[in-house]
């Protein structure tokens, strides 16, 4: 006997069919708060790495032989 051939139809107890205004309103409001907080995130991580200090970029390649089997480094010879 498989779940399959039982399968009850009848709705979980945690769903409901129904809605109402105010439940749909706040969810709403809810979902346009955390829109809001993760474009405020993102803008702030755009900014700290706008202003961030720049370093100067160094390939791993540079600190290997060039006739090594070696493509790169995690760290200086």
């Amino acid at each position: 006997m498989s779940v399959v051939d039982h399968f009850d139809k009848a709705p979980e107890a945690g769903f409901t069919r129904g809605w109402d205004a105010e439940a749909a309103r706040r969810q709403f409001n809810v979902s346009l708060a955390l829109i809001a907080a993760l474009a405020f995130g993102i803008g702030t991580v755009a900014y700290s790495m706008r202003s961030a200090p720049k370093r100067p970029i160094t390939a791993a390649i540079e600190h290997v032989d060039p006739n090594s089997p070696i493509f790169g480094a995690l760290v200086k010879p």
